[in-house]
């Protein structure tokens, strides 16, 4: 494991970074498989897709999927949708497979449909990138400290929150990444960047902990 962190406020920087690894990674002929996820972490997403319309791709984006880390559960398009949130800040890829979570039924079919296309495509692709958030609470995706989602068996866990009905990657889809980058922005999530670094806690108490068991992990945060 590595853990390389990089301080700034730009989600030009990591999104540049994003590129670059996929880009290594589409240019060797490998299928890539791209989680991205909510919140602020938004602005970045967007931005990876942007530098990736206007790379020179040569038909490279054929290889590359990308799915949700998580997804407030609703209906098609609801306004607190993650991916209905991606597509509006313009969030767009042709050429590449982009696979929405939410398809228009109910919760536990949603689940059970994310469950069975995540080992589809894990099973497919070569490489496997996820952009992080992480919360000041050390949750990350959709996985809250003390929850089911923590530890899960299948690949997909959906459940009701105080806020939202949740859907999420578990644990066991983020063990088997390649590669990952956080962005973290706030002071007040310091705390949380630093435990990552120094300490060892329980993941049912910080699942942003289950980010360490990736190889490559790499960790943008600021004010």
């Amino acid at each position: 494991m590595s853990i390389t962190l990089k301080t700034t406020s730009r989600p030009e920087d990591p999104a540049e970074f994003i590129v670059l690894s996929i880009l290594n990674q589409l240019k060797m002929g490998k299928r890539v498989l791209f989680f991205v996820t909510g919140g602020s972490s938004i602005a970045v997403g967007v931005r990876v897709a942007e530098y990736l319309r206007n790379r020179p791709l040569q038909n490279f984006t054929k290889n590359l999927t990308i799915m949700l880390t998580d997804e407030r559960y609703g209906p098609l398009d609801h306004p607190d949708s993650n991916w209905y949130q991606l597509i509006q800040k313009g969030f767009s890829l042709a050429g590449a497979t982009l696979i929405p979570t939410l398809i228009g039924e109910e919760s536990s079919a949603t689940v059970e449909k994310f469950n069975i296309t995540l080992g589809r495509e894990m099973k497919k692709a070569n490489y496997k990138i996820g952009l992080f958030g992480v919360g000041t609470d050390g949750h990350t995706a959709g996985i809250l400290p003390g929850s089911g989602a923590v530890e899960a068996q299948a690949l997909a866990y959906g459940y009701k929150t105080e806020s939202f009905e949740r859907i999420t990657i578990t644990p066991k889809v983020i063990e088997k990444l390649n590669e990952a980058v956080i962005w973290a922005q706030g002071e007040d999530k310091w705390k949380i960047i630093e435990s990552l670094q120094k300490e060892e806690i329980e993941i049912i108490k910080q699942p942003a902990q289950i980010l360490k068991k990736i190889p490559l992990l790499t960790i943008f945060y600021g004010k």
